[in-house]
């Protein structure tokens, strides 16, 4: 009973996943979009200096902060911020061009 319920979810799941690609297949970023210029800008200050720079800024002030508490998660937390600017617009892009993360 159990392999025939676990056979039915699987079905079920596979189902889901091919009428899920359909439906995003015609789903690209395109330059007449209109969140491509804004995708554009907030792209170009996150890989720029600024992005670097507020990504450095991030790592340090959580280091220096953490070592001052005695705590790690002040430099956790750093981490990220940074992380999330660092890769935050391929994220945004694969949502937008994809329709998931998956």
């Amino acid at each position: 009973m159990k392999l025939y319920k676990s056979l039915k979810h699987l079905a079920v799941m596979a189902g889901i996943s091919l009428s899920t690609s359909a439906a995003f297949a015609g789903n690209t970023l395109q330059s007449s979009d209109s969140f491509i210029g804004f995708y554009d800008t907030v792209l170009g200050w996150t890989q720029g200096a600024l992005g670097v720079g507020l990504a450095t800024t991030m790592l340090l002030m959580g280091g220096a902060i953490g070592v001052a508490k005695n705590s790690p998660m002040p430099a956790l937390t750093g981490i990220g911020g940074a992380a999330i600017l660092h890769w935050g617009p391929d994220v945004i892009k694969s949502i937008m061009v994809t329709g998931g993360l998956i």
